[in-house]
């Protein structure tokens, strides 16, 4: 399976735009600002249904437009590779064509859902239009993934166990909305305008979702002992336990802080380096340099850990102009992998096209 078309309709700055991924690398060169993260974007939007830049998903539709489309080709029985010659009738090829319509929740006057969903000119649902494919994102800002705050790590579990299992996305958005609703009580109760058994039902579903949400991150982490890398990295997941019988335990504190003090939304994972016989916390005691290969060695488990239960699913790796954030062993790192992947790689820099192509089987270059 791979990616073989995309287009775009007024998505940022792409008022129309098309592209074609012939190749197994996709090499795309252009100034800043110019448009390439939102081809990536692009790409793990029809992924997931989600977009790992816009806070709102209105925020991805152009300023001068009502809405955007994204739109992309996904063929089943072939490996990308302009090498080789592909010989086939219309009626072997087997590929659907995937369009995410992205609205500012009102089009023509009427009001309708902020994302639309279609395979093949048929409308669907969010989740059986996309998850036909994984993509592996990484970009400069996860550069700060070791030394950034709890959130950015949380982040990280979230995106890739959402897009893989059905479960932990709802899981992770029923939490969200019972997290809130109860720290609204939690504050009316405490300024005395709703009982304390009005947290009773919120109090059930919070260990009910925040369970769930803690046994995937768990064995989550748990997949990264083992991955092959040449620094010995070790992960630690630290989680802010769940369970009635806690919530029990903490429940005048929360009344008292008017939020709730204990769950997933206060977990965090924490990063080892292993040099010379002596275990260190790598967001403490790590080189700029070591925390940057800490967060490679985070993307290669997270590469792992797909194709370890990918099935008949593919795994699309996005490099978003990160080689500029790299030197020179961590770049040769990052692009041993593109030979196992369908690639897509982003660059400011003309002279790292070379570089790129020497890691890759098969390559295309567009420049925009």
């Amino acid at each position: 399976m791979v990616i073989t078309g995309l287009a775009l309709q007024n998505l940022r700055s792409h008022k129309s735009f098309t592209l074609k991924f012939p190749s197994k690398t996709t090499i795309i060169v252009g100034a800043n600002a110019i448009g390439k993260t939102s081809i990536i974007e692009a790409l793990a939007l029809l992924s997931t249904g989600n977009s790992f830049r816009a806070g709102r998903v209105e925020e991805m539709i152009n300023f001068d437009a009502d809405l955007a489309r994204v739109k992309g080709i996904i063929n089943y029985n072939y490996e990308a590779d302009s090498s080789k010659e592909l010989i086939m009738s219309k009626e072997e090829i087997e590929k659907d064509e995937i369009e995410i319509i992205i609205t500012r929740g009102e089009v023509n006057g009427k009001k309708t859902q902020y994302r639309l969903f279609s395979v093949n000119g048929v409308k669907r649902r969010k989740k059986d239009a996309t998850g036909k494919f994984y993509t592996v994102v990484f970009r400069p800002e996860d550069m700060r993934l070791i030394e950034g705050s709890p959130s950015r790590r949380r982040i990280f579990l979230d995106t890739i166990l959402s897009m893989i299992h059905p479960e932990y996305e709802a899981a992770a958005k029923n939490y969200d909305q019972t997290l809130r609703r109860r720290n609204k009580l939690l504050f009316q109760v405490r300024e005395r305008e709703q009982p304390r058994t009005s947290l009773q039902y919120w109090n059930i579903n919070l260990a009910r979702y925040g369970e769930i949400l803690q046994k995937y991150r768990k064995d989550f982490v748990a997949s990264f002992t083992g991955v092959e890398f040449p620094v010995n990295f070790e992960i630690e997941y630290d989680p802010s336990v769940i369970s009635d019988k806690r919530i029990e335990q903490y429940i005048d504190r929360e009344i008292a802080a008017g939020h709730t003090l204990i769950g997933p939304h206060k977990d965090d994972i924490i990063v080892f380096l292993t040099q010379k016989g002596r275990r260190l916390r790598l967001d403490t005691f790590g080189s700029r340099g070591q925390q940057r290969l800490g967060v490679l060695w985070l993307k290669f488990c997270e590469l792992e850990y797909l194709t370890s239960i990918a099935e008949n699913k593919k795994t699309l790796l996005l490099l978003d102009d990160i080689l500029s954030e790299l030197d020179d062993d961590s770049k040769i790192l990052a692009l041993s992998v593109l030979k196992n992947y369908q690639s897509v790689v982003t660059t400011t820099d003309e002279g790292l096209i070379s570089e790129i192509q020497k890691h890759s089987d098969d390559s295309i270059v567009i420049k925009l």
